[in-house]
Parts: structure tokens; C-alpha cells; sequence
């Protein structure tokens, strides 16, 4: 059986390994955002300046290289308009909203439902197939996340209507951001598709942050200093590996390897927050990976053997 080119099969790698740092610099979120509460940040406030100022150092950065990715089809405008709103805007505010009226347990646990809703979208959208590994990766991933999620200091699911409607909202939407960011890579630069979303998600945001807490900006040097760090490394460094990874693989299997970003999560609050880590989330952290590494080496394997 022919053998695959070489150039495909590094392809695959490459995306692979992006999808799942992309986990590891979304996992960073959690660290910095508890640091920026500590601090005394509001949770708005926080999520609004976050792609603010991601867009603000991506769109200075495009201005001094690369200003021809600004250009847009004016047909294709309203579709990043809403892909701003829903998977920016909604995305951070859904799970805002979630932490409000649930626990960090349940808004995890229901938000990572997203990598089964990337598989079917995937499937209606572009026929990617779902094969045997593809479930029982999921099953892996979400059962793992259950007892990640069960050992934080806020344990216990609970069924309020309007945590589990918030933390679904939040998953709903990343999993649109993966699936309708795939096919607009086919036109534009990843670099275009990530300014934008951040520039008319942020406005949104804004705008929200204006009505609940009006026109002022209370936060200190040291909040903001946070902050910048939190829209660089898990938003502008962790989104965007993440959108270049979607040229190169399936969304679906993107999705999956990426979710190893809460068990990765864990160990970063045990490292610099101290947090104390239990059997039970050493285990589930085991089994997100296992499951989210498995998909990626089983394809390259069969990538390898020319199937």
C-alpha cells in the first residue's frame, strides 16, 4: 500500500500538535483569570478589555507587516460581524454568565460537550466522517472532564436552568467559532479571521460592559498588566494557534485535542495557585489526554500506512 507524502503526513503532525498547544495556552486562562479576581477585576470588565486588547496588538501587528489582510469582501462582512458576536461575545459572556449562576464544576463539564457539537456540525458541514475513535475519544475527553471538574473547590453539579443554559451557550458557541472558522479559512488568512472576530466581539462586549457598569474604567496597573497577559497568551497566542490548526486537520479532531486544556489547567493552579490536586483529578486529567492524544497519533499511524 503506497505510502503517504511526506508533506501531507508533516501536515498532519503539525496540525495535531497546534490543536493540542493550542489546549495548553487556553488552559493558562484559568491561572490569570483567579489572578485578576484576586486582584479585584471585574468579571466584565475582564472579559471585554481581553479582546480588546487582543485585537489592539493584532491589528497594529497587521498594520506593520501585513496590511492587505485587513481587506474584506463586503459579502462576507455580515458574516464576520457574527462571528464576532457569537463566537467572541457570547462565547465569553456565556460562560461569565455560567460561574454566575452555577458551579465551576457544572459550567466545565457542560461547556465541554463543545468537541461532540464540533463532530456533528463537522459531519453536516463537511462530511467529516465519524468514525469509531472519534466517539470513544469524546467519551474519554467528557468523562475525564466530569472528574476534573468534580475535585475544584466548588465540586457538585447542580441543575439550575440558567447556569446549565449559559455554560451550554458558551460550548454552543465555540463549537460555531471552529466550524465556521474552518470554512472561511478557505478565503482568508487566519490573522484576518481572528482581528475580526475580536474587533466586533469586543465592541459587543464594550457596549455591554458600558450599560451594566457605565463609561468608567476602574481597574489598576496591576489588573491591566493581567489582563494584557490573559488577551496574549490564552486569547490572541491560543486562539490563533487553534484557527491555523483548522487548515490543517478536521475540526472535529481539532476540537477533541484541544480539549486537553482543562486537564492541563489543573496542574498549572497547582503549580503557581497552590491549588491542591486530587486522585480523582489526576485521573480524569489521564483520560483527557489519553483521549485527546489518541485521535491525533491514530490518524497519523493510519496517514503512515497510506490508508
Amino acid at each position: 500500500m503506497a505510502m503517504l507524502p511526506r508533506c501531507e503526513l508533516q501536515r498532519q503532525v503539525l496540525g495535531y500538535g497546534l490543536a493540542a498547544l493550542s489546549g495548553c495556552l487556553l488552559s493558562t486562562l484559568g491561572v490569570l483569570g483567579k489572578t485578576a479576581y484576586a486582584l479585584g477585576a471585574d468579571p466584565l470588565s475582564v472579559v471585554s478589555l481581553r479582546a480588546t486588547i487582543a485585537g489592539i496588538i493584532l491589528g497594529i501587528a497587521l498594520m506593520a507587516t501585513k496590511p492587505k489582510l485587513f481587506r474584506l469582501r463586503l459579502a462576507d462582512l455580515p458574516f464576520f460581524v457574527g462571528y464576532g458576536l457569537v463566537g467572541v461575545a457570547l462565547n465569553y459572556m456565556g460562560y461569565f454568565y455560567a460561574l454566575k449562576f452555577t458551579t465551576v464544576a457544572t459550567a466545565i463539564t457542560v461547556l465541554y460537550t463543545y468537541p461532540a457539537m464540533v463532530v456533528v456540525l463537522a459531519f453536516i458541514v463537511y462530511r467529516e466522517p465519524i468514525v469509531r475513535l472519534k466517539i470513544v475519544a469524546l467519551l474519554l475527553c467528557f468523562f475525564g472532564v466530569i472528574l476534573v471538574a468534580s475535585g475544584s473547590s466548588s465540586a457538585g453539579i447542580t441543575s439550575d436552568p440558567r447556569g446549565l443554559m449559559f455554560s451550554l451557550l458558551a460550548g454552543g458557541s465555540t463549537a460555531v467559532y471552529i466550524v465556521a472558522g474552518k470554512h472561511m479559512l478557505k478565503r482568508y488568512d487566519a490573522k484576518t479571521l481572528l482581528f475580526y472576530s475580536f474587533l466586533f466581539g469586543s465592541l459587543a462586549l464594550n457596549m455591554l460592559r458600558f450599560v451594566e457598569l457605565g463609561p468608567g474604567l476602574n481597574v489598576s496597573m496591576e489588573i491591566i498588566s493581567v489582563i494584557v497577559a490573559i488577551a496574549v497568551i490564552p486569547t490572541l497566542l491560543g486562539y490563533g494557534v487553534l484557527t491555523y490548526s483548522l487548515r490543517l486537520i478536521e475540526a472535529g479532531r481539532a476540537a477533541i485535542t484541544s480539549s486537553i486544556e482543562p486537564a492541563v489547567s489543573i496542574y498549572l493552579a497547582y503549580l503557581f495557585l497552590h491549588e491542591s490536586l486530587s486522585l480523582l483529578q489526576l485521573a480524569g486529567s489521564v483520560l483527557v489526554i489519553i483521549g485527546a492524544m489518541s485521535i491525533g497519533f491514530s490518524k497519523v499511524s493510519e496517514k503512515q500506512r497510506g490508508r
